[in-house]
């Protein structure tokens, strides 16, 4: 349906462009989750290996709730182990294995800030 008349239409717009060598990250709209309490999780590595760690220890693991993790190397950030006794210059390490459960709690709740704090026995680890 036409009604004759030439039609005119305005547009305008506003935008503002991000450099695309800095990375993005929009404006936080809810609040910082806050976790309660510590969480198990499952030691992962490559295949093949017994132990795996980065130069500071550290191990990655398969938390129950992430249904995307492959049970390896990629499954997690690397994560601190905690020690019964560790200091500057002294210390005793007990590097857990992979295929071990572990317990994992988080600095002040933040998820961002996992540490493992203890293991655990069960019949399948």
């Amino acid at each position: 349906q036409h009604s004759g008349q030439d039609q005119h239409f305005t547009f305008s717009t506003r935008f503002e462009l991000h450099p695309t060598r800095e990375v993005f990250r929009p404006q936080r709209t809810v609040s910082k989750p806050h976790t309660k309490g510590p969480q198990s999780a499952i030691v992962t590595g490559p295949s093949g290996q017994e132990i795996w760690t980065d130069q500071y220890g550290r191990v990655k693991l398969q938390f129950g709730w992430d249904r995307y993790g492959k049970m390896d190397e990629n499954s997690s950030c690397w994560i601190r182990v905690s020690y019964p006794w560790a200091g500057k210059g002294f210390g005793m390490i007990q590097i857990p294995r992979i295929g071990q459960e572990v317990l994992v709690d988080f600095k002040n709740g933040d998820p961002d800030l996992p540490i493992i704090v203890g293991r655990t026995y069960n019949q399948d680890t």
